[in-house]
């Protein structure tokens, strides 16, 4: 008969009254609890087996509330004080719900709770970029093209170009820049200046559950979609592009987070990025 201390013998787990479960703003939960064993017991396969990761919390303490059944456990820490007890720190993580309702992750499961980010920021871009750019003829943006590749230089006192010779003597180019926007890039690029600062707006979505992307969504990078969420109208012809995917697990807790870009007026090409 094996002996017995406080109570316990080897083949005895004791949780102890400190439950403790919380959930995220994301709707997965994280939990801890500390359960005591004996030496003896704490060194047999089925009482290790209890305490494997991804082991469910309940097989360990059958009175945690059936709710948590999908707690699983994720990390164990042990201390082993003198004597003959042996306490054991036990985290566990899962979620109620699937992170998403359809497998091609159209939709949200009905019980996630997604958060959502809209960032603004600033970042250089070379002129060919610009709004005024595009509605160029193709000659001022060819003619434009080749100054920044340093084959003209121009004048902004007269708003000619001039062949750039080896003689260095002043050679009036043929053709010329037509359009005003034209003639305002290549003075600010005579000034040295061949970027402005162009806004970017990304749209994120953070969720927690059961659930790993599928097969439909890992194909979906890089294509242009709709966010899901409110994300605000910007109107006209912009429209949004996946353009992050990324997921972390803890146990059988997946937290993922998707990032959409908004694209400049015109939207992204539809050649390039249409599914």
């Amino acid at each position: 008969m094996a002996a017995t201390i406080l109570g316990l013998d080897s083949t005895s787990v004791r949780p102890q009254p400190a439950f403790r479960c919380q959930q995220s703003e994301n709707g997965g939960w994280t939990a801890s609890h500390t359960i005591i064993v004996t030496r003896a017991g704490f060194d047999t396969a089925g009482i290790q087996s209890l305490f494997a990761k991804g082991a469910l919390l309940t097989g360990v303490d059958a009175n945690i509330p059936s709710f948590f059944n999908f707690l699983k456990i994720t990390d164990v820490s042990v201390s082993a004080e003198e004597g003959d007890l042996i306490t054991l720190e036990v985290n566990a993580a899962g979620s109620s719900a699937s992170q998403y309702e359809l497998g091609d992750g159209s939709g949200l499961d009905i019980d996630s709770l997604p958060t959502y980010e809209l960032r603004g920021q600033l970042s250089d871009a070379g002129f060919q970029h610009h709004r005024k750019w595009l509605p160029l003829s193709s000659t001022d943006r060819t003619l434009l093209g080749d100054f920044l590749m340093g084959k003209f230089s121009y004048n902004i006192t007269d708003g000619l170009l001039y062949q750039v010779t080896e003689s260095g003597a002043d050679v009036v180019n043929a053709e010329q820049l037509t359009a005003a926007d034209a003639k305002s890039f290549a003075a600010l690029i005579q000034q040295g200046q061949t970027t402005y600062e162009r806004s970017q707006y990304t749209w994120t979505e953070s969720t927690e559950g059961a659930g790993q992307l599928t097969e439909p969504q890992l194909n979906k990078l890089g294509l242009i979609a709709t966010p899901r969420g409110t994300p605000p109208d910007a109107g006209g012809t912009r429209n949004w592009k996946l353009v992050s995917a990324s997921q972390s697990q803890q146990g059988e807790l997946f937290r993922t987070t998707l990032e959409w870009q908004l694209s400049d007026s015109g939207g992204h090409n539809a050649f390039l990025y249409d599914s």
